[in-house]
């Protein structure tokens, strides 16, 4: 069992683990609800080498966090350019952005 896992329940919807050639993480297919996909990619040409398809969250994130890889947590969600998601964390006043702080919604974290 992994201690501090890179990828987990409460991050995986806001990013994705990279290393120098691959990129790895687990999405919800919006096709098939309950279903969680574990993928792995090249991340320089989007060649797919593992996509995998599992029916519990815990399983598809370990899936990933067991690769021995040194992996680094990527946000997605981000302020830089003015732009916000929205659900919990981030705003911008207009003409300002909030590059480099955590954004999930419409109040910076800085």
């Amino acid at each position: 069992m992994l201690l501090n896992p890179l990828l987990n329940s409460d991050n995986f919807r806001k990013g994705f683990l990279i290393d120098e050639e691959l990129m790895a993480g687990v999405s919800e297919d919006s096709s098939a609800p309950g279903t969680f996909i574990a993928f792995v990619m090249r991340h320089t040409t989007g060649e797919y080498l593992g996509y995998q398809p599992f029916t519990e969250l815990d399983v598809a994130l370990r899936s990933i966090n067991q690769i021995p890889r040194s992996w680094i947590y990527e946000a997605t969600s981000a302020c830089g350019g003015g732009n916000c998601g929205e659900g919990g964390g981030c705003s911008v006043e207009e003409g300002k952005a909030c590059a480099g702080s955590a954004c999930t919604s419409r109040i910076c974290e800085k």
